[in-house]
């Protein structure tokens, strides 16, 4: 029997593995530390030396022609790229706020300015809105309204791109410590255990791909932020509260198409009146005794997904020059000269 001596190259450790769980399943052969030895069965003739080179990073082969052609044939079958895909999510958020403060308030002196009667609701002490104020010997009245209107609007687009089966995460934020536990020692001094927690854009997605394109998506997309708001948590220690809006759900969507994972209305109002009892239910006169603030706020969150599929160095190339044309700050930050000390240049249309 002639023997021949095959090198295949470039080929995945992986895949050498496997190929020598799939040549060995006619019979159990002997396994050595390079390789596999042993008699293929009846699917492959003759006897055949299967080993991997960790330095050149190759698969070589031992064996007689007809062999050797069935090996490589099953290697160009395996020893494949892995799919990639591309998976962008768009995190839209609009808050409308209307806000209404009313209120009047008054204090008459008599008896010489020895007595004297008053509502106090803080509208004189405020330094906001519009005022009308009256002011005599005796008498001092003062009118208070505020009307507030705002809208605040959040765009995130946080995007990864993952290799078939791989889970994937990108964090965009910060590393902010929170109090765990806290006791207080015999001596009277107060000791917290804090640990770390990622704050900001984080997503994290293993995408399974399919023959036909389509893209099962395990996702967990987030965006949390530090709000002006704590909770006390010692007599001498506050904990901040962050604002998290989150979405965990598994999809199926097919290549470059859009869907909507997730979604919130909201609608907030609070009405709070502070009066002088009886008098300030009169109606008309009532207003005089009485302050209102009105809080109302409506809020809107959308969380869309979209996965590209990237199938090889061609369609990797076209997707970066798509997203680099997508770019808005950083060809301001950067000029026509230090550009390309950076990044290639985008190839001419």
């Amino acid at each position: 029997m002639a023997s021949i001596r095959s090198v295949l190259q470039p080929a995945l450790c992986t895949t050498a593995l496997l190929l020598a769980g799939t040549l060995a399943s006619a019979q159990e052969p002997t396994l050595e530390p390079s390789g596999v030895r042993g008699n293929l069965g009846t699917n492959l003739s003759g006897d055949t030396i299967v080993r991997y080179d960790l330095e050149t990073d190759s698969i070589i082969v031992i064996t007689d022609e007809e062999t050797n052609a069935q090996i490589a044939s099953l290697i160009e079958t395996l020893d494949r790229p892995v799919p990639q895909v591309l998976i962008k999510v768009l995190f839209l958020e609009v808050t409308h706020t209307d806000d209404l403060d009313l209120g009047v308030e008054a204090s008459y002196s008599f008896d010489a300015g020895t007595d004297s009667l008053l509502t106090d609701f803080g509208v004189a002490s405020a330094s906001r809105g519009g005022f009308l104020k009256i002011i005599e010997d005796d008498l001092s009245v003062t009118l208070r309204a505020l009307a507030g209107q705002g809208k605040l609007e959040v765009l995130s687009r946080p995007s990864v791109i993952a290799r078939n089966n791989e889970l994937a995460t990108i964090t965009i934020g910060q590393e902010v410590p929170f109090i765990r536990n806290s006791r207080v020692t015999d001596s009277g001094q107060t000791i917290n255990t804090i640990e770390y927690e990622d704050i900001g854009i984080i997503l994290e997605v293993t995408p399974h791909i399919t023959p036909d394109r389509l893209v099962e998506m395990e996702v967990a997309p987030e965006i949390s932020t530090l709000t002006s708001e704590s909770v006390a948590i010692t007599d001498t220690t506050d904990a901040r509260v962050i604002a998290k809006r989150s979405a965990s759900t598994r999809v199926v969507v097919a290549d470059g198409k859009t869907v909507v994972i997730g979604g919130l209305m909201e609608d907030n109002m609070t009405e709070s009146v502070s009066k002088v009892p009886l008098l300030g239910d009169i109606p008309l006169v009532g207003a005089l005794f009485r302050r209102t603030i009105k809080e109302k706020s409506k809020t809107e969150l959308l969380i869309f997904l979209t996965p590209t599929v990237v199938t090889g160095v061609e369609d990797l190339e076209t997707l970066t020059d798509s997203e680099r044309a997508q770019f808005d700050i950083v060809p301001t930050a950067f000029d026509g000269v230090d550009m390309p000390d950076y990044l290639p240049p985008l190839p001419e249309d």
